[in-house]
């Protein structure tokens, strides 16, 4: 078997891979990226920019930077349509078996895809796995899959980024509803923490939409209204008053004629209903799919919400030279997730110097 070596061997081609690799960099030092698809970016490679008159720093214009300066820096080797199937720690050295990702194609500007197995041979290792989007159909009585118009909020992002806003009946929708905290904060489907991010991705692509289509009529139902950035109070309140603010989650979409119907009631108010073009669920962040996985191999730690890492600690997941970056650590926006990156490269790398090995 082929064998290669890096202090650092990074698992996820997404933001904070990225910028963990570039960071580590910076400092010198080598690392070797491996990412199970045949594109880099993750998720973000279908996030839209929210900029209408200014930049509101949603992050998204991040990734083609990032992509620019680690195509420039010869410390970075990536390697596509890589999974990590098997992962051993012998002495000093973590022992990772890469694979060939079947049925995957490389569509990447950067890097080669892997061409068969390796054996990765690592002084530390960053997870970078970022996360999985919370499956709306587990929410039925949203209407997910059934209800003409319901959409995720992701799926909004990559009719944006690519140009376009139709409804079911292929025109401009009038009306949209924004239905917040889909997955997150929700003892039911059992995840009870904030995802952080919902809020303000869905307004500022609420203002996208009052940018492209101003006589429509946007809704937001919201439990409460998550602080996301510098400015947001400000953002906030001249959103008001262009939206219609509703503090209640829906308890029913159902549909009506080819259009989408929402059952909601405000607190102490009776039950309303109101008829909408599109319905965009704002879905939460939950574990990467690999986490389970991930946690066999490398034997670390989880948090309480059942992302990777330690909660005591916000980079490291284990006392062997593992460490998570991004959002496969918990929810976080983009920029978060660069700085964290960042955070996670220092760690790998004190570790590495301190010689902490056992």
């Amino acid at each position: 078997m082929q064998e290669t070596k890096t202090p650092v061997l990074i698992v996820g081609g997404g933001v904070a891979g990225l910028a963990a690799a570039i960071e580590l960099s910076r400092r010198g030092v080598q690392s070797i990226l491996v990412e199970k698809t045949g594109r880099l970016g993750g998720h973000v490679a279908n996030f839209c920019c929210k900029a209408i008159e200014f930049c509101v720093h949603c992050g998204a214009c991040r990734l083609g930077d990032l992509l620019d300066e680690a195509a420039k820096r010869p410390e970075i080797t990536v390697l596509t349509c890589a999974s990590v199937i098997e992962a051993r720690r012998r002495e000093d050295t973590w022992r990772v078996r890469l694979a060939p990702t079947p049925m995957e194609e490389h569509r990447a500007s950067l890097g080669n895809s892997l061409p068969k197995e390796t054996l990765a041979l690592a002084g530390t290792v960053i997870l970078a796995v970022g996360f999985t989007p919370f499956d709306p159909s587990l929410k039925s009585r949203f209407g997910y899959g059934r209800v003409p118009g319901v959409i995720s909020a992701l799926e909004l992002e990559t009719m944006l980024q690519h140009g376009y806003l139709v409804g079911p009946n292929g025109v401009p929708p009038e009306k949209v509803a924004f239905i917040q905290c889909v997955g997150s904060r929700d003892q039911s489907v059992g995840n009870l923490y904030c995802s952080k991010v919902c809020c303000g991705y869905a307004l500022d692509m609420a203002e996208v939409i009052k940018s492209k289509l101003p006589e429509s009529e946007i809704s937001f139902f919201h439990m409460d209204v998550q602080g996301y950035g510098p400015g947001w109070e400000f953002a906030v309140k001249a959103r008001r008053e262009q939206m219609d603010f509703i503090r209640g989650i829906p308890g029913e979409v159902r549909a009506l004629e080819g259009k989408a119907e929402v059952i909601f009631a405000e607190p102490g108010c009776q039950p309303q209903k109101g008829v909408y073009d599109m319905v965009v669920l704002s879905v939460g962040l939950t574990p990467a799919k690999d986490s389970d996985e991930l946690t066999r191999l490398f034997s670390i730690s989880r948090t309480k919400d059942g992302f990777l890492g330690e909660d005591k600690d916000m980079a490291r997941a284990s006392d062997k030279g593992v460490f998570v970056a991004g959002c496969a650590g918990g929810p976080r926006g983009i920029i978060e997730s660069i700085d964290h990156a960042a955070l996670a490269a220092t760690s790998a790398l004190s570790y590495l110097k301190e010689g902490a090995h056992a």
